[in-house]
């Protein structure tokens, strides 16, 4: 040391790997002076490192390599008890042999995939192959030493033996480069000649596997060149397969009841459903109607843990159905709950659950609502099953709420999407710049719901439909003798207005429009509505609801829409006494969307007539409100005058004369569905004189007695029970889910169903898997005007139909779940062919049934696939990309992705996109694979691990917290700089921002702190009283959820394709 500065010793005999002192340029340094021959001992041996060395080993005329086995490959022998040493036994040659080939597999799925080392590992093969170098492996005892012995050429360096390099390095890169390790360097005659005398010794005993080595290297390794594209094409499907290849043979009779037949597409299922809950923490599971989705969830349910607790919420009207499936396929340590009482839930505790299904989950598509905020709580680091037959082209804010049931908005686990919000937002946008209903919105639509399939829902959702399963298990259905009714189109039933009626109808379509519906909407009219505000929205809701049903109730029967009017008659004139008595009471309790599915008007009427009330003086509303009321009053007794006129019921004489003389519904079993009691009933009174009692009328008022007798009568499952009393059922929604009715073929819609997702419901009652029929019938009923009897039939129907259109305008959405609805659209839904693809998230199913061909058909192609070597590649001509690309296949724990590169950045693809540039044929040739495969391969990696970078570095994605959530997030921050609060309530308001910013508190709750914020001034008290909106459940610590990015990261291929002129 001197003066501060340090002083190098270049004569120094060690070498730490630190600057200047690395044992990779020493080595360098001799073995290009002039050294003949180079020995090592080493009890690790890297070929990969090798590359660092072989300019420097050119020159070299002989070297040889003895590699030790570390101690923990032996079996002790014994144990020395006074020196505690332990002695082990030698191994065999050929277990030798198999370790190294292990290790030099472990050693190439480790190392980096560059073209420097497959130059330097080949080099060094063919060395081996020359002679140049010789490998063996001692197997009597643990080595630990690691000697380096160089000899120089005596015809050229007479006077120098040679060097001895001994210490901590083993021959990896990381030995010779970037471990700080320590090393001497021994020149003299006496230590050379030593260290050589030991080395012979122990070379002389040492088993030869240069064949060894190169076997491994070539065919188990990464540098294998003989690899087909169509073997790249089949590993790929076994490695994206490869947990359920096998489930078709699992046995999984335990899981099945006697009488149940064991389908190979519900056992899928349940292995898919079980990975995606592993890799994501939920999944939907949505096939089509009548695939049998309560059945797949009960056998998923049992395949869990037996100890854990299922919870499984249901509408009302099917919890006795959930009950006893789950009793039959024997599920364990089960609940089962209305979805009207999820606070009951809550109240119980839920810690104990660690499954929460939620049966007709787009139930819960709004976000604002106490349902969803209390299944969000429910749901919070619970397993989350979401079943829900839904189609997917209405997704947007739909499939995004449910997500959030098990996924948090701003740190997302799927398939790289971090930012769950701002994906939809950014979507949204796109689609907002243009004119709702447009063309280019809707295709738009189309494209946005395409990558919300491809990016997120095929990630998590099970969705197959009819074709897929008859195409990909038609096997498994023949052995079983199951088959799929044809269904087709809908048969339309038209009847027609005479002029009188048509008269009155249009009457009635002008009036509804024009009506104030002032009773339903008082709040509207109050002269101050700032106290208010939160509840006009509700309000205005509930007009354009009352709106729905007057209009529902006049297309679904002359003889509702005269009940629903002397309702609505009754409701009013009682309001306008209690008006008169200088108060006004107003419910608080109807929530529109409870009672959407309800088809019960008179619990309606009740609950609005319900005195959970706020009460108002008289003077605080404007006079206009009692103008808008005697008005709207008016306009009821006027319809009820005009409609007391008409005393004929077209409809219903078509109906009558269709089912007395057309041969498809004569004599034959038939469901006929309305959304009215009121039609099912005058239905049941007007048609009793045709089938006697062989008719059934059910109503959500009906008795469990009552749909066990239908059940005997319509469910094929009870037909040796010989009790089939009825032909003809009669029946509202209630019927429409969770009951099987297909000893039925014939299936009436009385009134329009304005709602798509309605009718999948109810056809699915008779076109399931397993019925006896090979055809079944839908009739809808089409009213036309006679006055029009010129025009072509479908302007006819569109012509009414689009009346009731006009008079609902925006308040249509209370009749449908489409995005948007034209009449156009309405008349076209009703009349697709119930046969026709409904949208599928699962088309790999089709690859699944490739590879199991190949594991039945040729077991030995089978076999070679499977050991195909980890980071397997190949190349092939392609003529379906541009420019020549690069795939690669990467995993890491459940997630699996694929990313294509071409020199430029690289893309990340979905299963199906990959599988496409894949796809390879037996006798496709291979091509080499050039240098610049190299480049594509590390931009592949890299955007991997970019994808999966971890959160605290994800700057950019939290900036993009939005909406209220960004509010609160200020809101909180600037709460924080209260300097009253305790260093805990500053610890608790840092969670809470947290929360926020991960978007893992639901909207509602949102919506409340930040009205709580405009009145609550005082930080502490606001403080205090965020504490009582957000529920306790999320400030506790959650579960670790990221399940999907455990575990080692594994690039499982690549292909190689070079471009050669699209098709």
């Amino acid at each position: 040391m001197n003066g501060g500065s340090v002083m190098y010793h270049t004569d120094l005999k060690f070498f730490t790997n630190e600057p200047e002192r690395d044992l990779y340029s020493r080595f360098s340094a001799i073995l290009r002076s002039n050294t003949q021959f180079f020995d090592v001992l080493v009890g690790y041996f890297r070929a990969s490192g090798f590359f660092k060395m072989y300019e420097a080993l050119e020159q070299v005329e002989k070297i040889r390599i003895l590699i030790g086995l570390s101690v923990d490959r032996f079996t002790v022998k014994i144990i020395d008890r006074t020196t505690n040493e332990v002695q082990v036994s030698a191994i065999s040659a050929a277990d030798g042999k198999t370790l190294i080939t292990e290790e030099v597999e472990q050693e190439f799925e480790e190392t980096s995939t560059s073209a420097e080392i497959e130059h330097g590992v080949r080099v060094f093969l063919d060395w081996l192959k020359s002679g140049k170098l010789e490998m063996r492996m001692y197997t009597e005892a643990p080595i630990h030493a690691k000697v380096y012995i160089m000899r120089k050429d005596p015809a050229k360096v007479p006077d120098m033996f040679g060097s001895v390099i001994t210490g901590s390095s083993n021959f990896s890169e990381a030995g010779l480069v970037n471990n700080l390790e320590f090393n001497v360097e021994l020149k003299d005659y006496a230590d050379v000649r030593f260290a050589l005398d030991k080395f012979e010794e122990l070379w002389a005993k040492g088993v030869d596997i240069r064949d060894v080595y190169i076997e491994a290297v070539e065919q188990n390794t990464w540098l294998r060149g003989d690899i087909t594209p169509y073997q790249i094409y089949l590993k790929t499907l076994y490695e994206f397969f490869k947990e359920e290849i096998n489930a078709d043979k699992e046995n999984f009779e335990t899981l099945l009841p006697d009488g149940y037949m064991r389908l190979q597409y519900q056992i899928d299922a349940v292995t898919q459903a079980r990975q995606k809950l592993d890799a994501y923490n939920g999944v939907f599971i949505s096939d089509v109607v009548g695939l049998g989705k309560t059945y797949i969830c009960a056998m998923l349910a049992n395949s869990f843990n037996r100890n854990a607790y299922k919870l499984f919420i249901c509408p009302p009207v099917l919890v006795d159905y959930w009950r006893s499936v789950l009793q039959e396929f024997d599920v364990s340590r089960c609940d089962v709950e209305s979805l009207g009482k999820l606070d009951k839930i809550i109240a119980k505790g839920t810690d104990k659950y660690s499954y929460v299904f939620v049966d007709e989950a787009h139930r819960f598509r709004n976000s604002g609502t106490d349902a969803f905020t209390e299944l969000h709580q429910i749901c919070r680091g619970k397993k989350v099953i979401l079943i829900s037959a839904t189609p997917i082209n209405n997704y947007t804010s739909d499939v995004e709420n449910q997500l959030y049931l098990f996924q948090a908005k701003q740190s997302g686990t799927i398939n790289g999407i971090k930012n769950i919000e701002g994906f939809f937002r950014g979507l949204n946008s796109q689609l907002n710049k243009f004119p709702k209903g447009s063309k280019a919105y809707m295709a738009q639509l189309r494209e946005n719901s395409e990558v919300i399939r491809d990016r997120l829902l095929r990630e998590v959702m099970i969705r197959r439909t009819r074709s897929e399963i008859q195409q990909y298990y038609a096997e498994d259905l023949e052995k079983q003798g199951l088959t799929f009714p044809k269904a087709g189109s809908p048969e339309k039933i038209i009847y027609t207005f005479d002029d009188d009626t048509d008269d009155a109808f249009n009457q009635t379509i002008s009036i509804i429009k024009d009506f104030k519906y002032a009773r339903y909407t008082p709040l509207l009219y109050l002269k101050d509505k700032k106290k208010y505000a939160t509840m006009l929205a509700s309000q205005r809701n509930m007009g354009g609801f009352m709106k729905g049903i007057l209009v529902k109730r006049l297309e679904s029967s002359f003889y509702a829409f005269r009940r629903t009017l002397d309702r609505f008659i009754d409701s009013y004139e009682r309001f306008i006494a209690m008006a008169k008595t200088g108060k006004v009471y107003i419910s608080k309790k109807v929530n529109v969307y409870d009672l959407l599915d309800g088809g019960d008007e008179k619990k309606l009427f009740y609950l609005i007539e319900q005195q959970d009330v706020m009460e108002f003086e008289t003077k605080e509303f404007s006079s206009q409100f009692f103008r808008d009321l005697e008005s709207d009053l008016g306009q009821l007794k006027s319809l009820r005058f005009i409609w007391s006129l008409i005393a004929t019921d077209p409809k219903l004489e078509e109906f009558r004369r269709n089912l007395t003389s057309n041969p498809i519904m004569k004599g034959k079993k038939a469901i006929v569905f309305t959304e009215s009691t009121e039609t099912a009933q005058y239905l049941y009174e007007n048609l009793q004189s045709i089938y006697g009692d062989r008719i059934v009328y059910y109503s959500g008022q009906s008795s469990p007695a009552l749909k066990v007798e239908i059940e005997e009568s319509f469910n094929p499952k009870f037909k040796s029970r010989d009790n089939d009393q009825y032909e003809l059922l009669i029946t509202t929604d209630v019927l429409a889910e969770g009951i099987n009715l297909h000893r039925a073929n014939v299936l009436v819609n009385y009134d329009l169903p304005w709602n798509p997702t309605r009718i999948m419901q109810r056809v699915g009652r008779i076109n399931r898997v397993g019925t006896e029929h090979e055809r079944i019938y839908v009739f809808n009923f089409f009213p036309t005007a006679q006055s029009k009897q010129q025009m072509p039939l479908e302007e006819r129907i569109l012509e009414k139909l689009q009346a009731f259109h006009d008079t609902l305008g925006e308040d249509f959405k209370y009749l449908s779940d489409e995005e948007v609805v034209s009449s156009q659209k309405l008349f076209s839904d009703l009349n697709a062919d119930l046969d026709g693809d409904e949208g599928s998230t699962n088309p790999e199913l089709g690859y699944l049934a490739v590879i199991r061909q190949i594991r039945d058909n040729d077991p030995k192609l089978f076999s070679v696939i499977k050991r195909l070597p980890r980071k397997a590649k190949t190349g092939k001509a392609s003529n379906i990309v541009d420019a020549d690309a690069t795939i690669t296949f990467i995993r890491k724990g459940a997630l699996k992705t694929f990313f294509i590169s071409s020199g430029s950045e690289a893309q990340q693809l979905s299963f199906m996109q990959a599988v496409e540039y894949i796809k390879a044929e037996p006798d496709d040739p291979k091509i080499i694979v050039p240098g610049v495969f190299y480049q594509h391969f590390d931009k592949n990696n890299v955007a991997f691990d970019q994808m999966l970078v971890a959160e605290e570095e994800v700057t950019t994605e939290k900036v993009m917290v939005a909406g209220n959530d960004a509010k609160i997030v200020r809101l909180l921050k600037a709460m924080k700089t209260e300097p009253r609060l305790t260093d805990d309530q500053e610890e608790l308001i840092d969670k809470l921002i947290s929360l926020w910013e991960n978007g893992e508190i639901p909207a509602k709750v949102g919506k409340d702190v930040l009205k709580k914020s405009k009145v609550v001034t005082d930080v502490l008290e606001l403080y205090f009283e965020m504490l009582k909106l957000v529920p306790g459940t999320y400030l506790e610590d959650k579960k670790a959820q990221h399940a999907q990015v455990d575990g080692e990261k594994q690039i499982v291929l690549s292909c190689y394709m070079k471009a050669e002129g699209r098709k």
